[in-house]
């Protein structure tokens, strides 16, 4: 599975913009009064605004090469305050291989870079830039409904990444292992790592595998939208 394109909502698109664009570099596809596109390697992420002002909370990762984790820290530490837990400013996952490091955007979103060291494809890099990013590797997709979201998932191909049942409790990954991608199925109120911030159902659209697209309204009710 990949994430091919995201849309996301915020209450103020210009300082969104201004981040995305300028402090990390990301280019700019395409923009609107009220919306604006980011190429994020071969993934896209949308950010449009919420005139409704109701409290959004989202999670999201960039992959980056498998064996360019310090060079992707050391460039991102140079652009944002890095997210402490513990006194440790990342965080190794011995059960996938992989190496996280966390920073907030202008709304406070949980935005992680992650280097799968087995999955991700290895660059051999001298430097790293923005555009040694890969692509968008993880969407949080927060309900109430989790049995529920997480069977219409399923109905349309989207599994439990080691084909489990879902637990309403915990935080689902969705998607093949091998694939480095995964959308983080889960209830409200749990929270993130390197974060206190609650998870919150928040509105998204997702094109996963280019064909199919779906979209989580502020109920935390997905619809296959074709």
């Amino acid at each position: 599975m990949e994430i091919t394109a995201a849309t996301l909502w915020t209450n103020d698109v210009k300082p969104m913009q201004d981040f995305y664009t300028e402090t990390l570099g990301f280019p700019l596809v395409e923009e609107t009064n009220t919306t604006f596109t980011l190429q994020i390697g071969t993934s896209r992420l949308r950010f449009e605004l919420d005139t409704t002002e109701q409290p959004k909370q989202y999670h999201f990762a960039f992959n980056v090469p498998g064996d360019a984790f310090r060079l992707a820290k050391e460039w991102l530490r140079h652009r944002v305050p890095l997210l402490i837990e513990d006194g440790k400013d990342e965080i190794f996952f011995e059960n996938i291989n992989a190496h996280s490091v966390y920073f907030y955007d202008p709304d406070e979103n949980v935005v992680e870079l992650i280097a799968r060291h087995d999955v991700n494809p290895n660059k051999s890099l001298d430097s790293f830039s923005v555009h040694n990013i890969l692509d968008i590797g993880e969407m949080n997709v927060t309900t109430p409904d989790v049995a529920g979201v997480g069977a219409k998932f399923a109905e349309l191909g989207v599994f439990h990444r080691y084909h489990q049942p879902m637990n309403v409790d915990f935080l689902n990954f969705l998607g093949a292992p091998e694939d480095g991608t995964h959308l983080l199925l889960g209830r409200e109120a749990r929270t993130w790592l390197f974060s206190p911030k609650p998870a919150i159902t928040s509105p998204l659209v997702l094109e996963l595998d280019v064909n199919l697209r779906v979209r989580l309204d502020a109920e935390g009710v997905l619809h296959h939208e074709k």
